[in-house]
């Protein structure tokens, strides 16, 4: 953990990293009735944190940040995955949506006015990330979910839900539904 924090450029970013895993470890801790600067963390092949030694009782969780947030999600049984983004005006994001989007989801976008893509668009990146992270897969998986829009699939069971926060921030949360 200070390893990847120390790689971060920023001192903001530092910062916000450093409150996100002290949260965790907090709210872990109490979940678990255990030391929260004792638990061991491991992370997957794609980045996402687990409990090294999970034991009974141990929930499934995720984390993100941006700007001044941070979220945490939890679930007793399913793999959970969260993304937050905050509104930048600056943000080029159509070439994104190009890339990442299923066809449909960017025609969704295209028959908004022009002044409401941009934050549909980060919606809809949420969502796309918060079910990746509940997978476990990171944009690794991007392209199999891709492949699974275009082949008319749903989501294997996976809800997601828009998160409600301040204004100029939108999330998601996923929840899987296997472990």
């Amino acid at each position: 953990e200070r390893a990847r924090c120390d790689r971060f450029r920023l001192e903001a970013d530092r910062h916000r990293y450093l409150l996100g895993r002290g949260l965790l470890r907090l709210a872990l801790g109490a979940w678990l009735g255990r030391d929260p600067a004792a638990l061991v963390f491991q992370i997957g092949p794609h980045g996402k944190p687990a409990l090294a030694r999970q034991g009974p009782g141990a929930p499934h969780f995720n984390l993100a940040h941006s700007g001044d947030l941070i979220l945490l999600a939890f679930h007793i049984a399913n793999p959970v995955g969260v993304d937050v983004e905050r509104l930048r005006p600056d943000l080029d994001w159509e070439p994104l949506a190009r890339r990442v989007l299923p066809p449909a989801e960017r025609q969704l976008l295209e028959r908004l006015p022009a002044d409401q893509r941009r934050e549909a668009f980060l919606a809809a990146w949420c969502r796309l990330e918060a079910r990746l992270k509940a997978r476990g897969e990171g944009l690794a998986g991007l392209e199999r979910l891709q492949n699974e829009a275009l082949a008319g699939h749903d989501s294997a069971g996976e809800r997601i839900w828009a998160v409600a926060l301040p204004a100029g921030y939108v999330a998601a949360v996923a929840l899987s539904a296997a472990a």
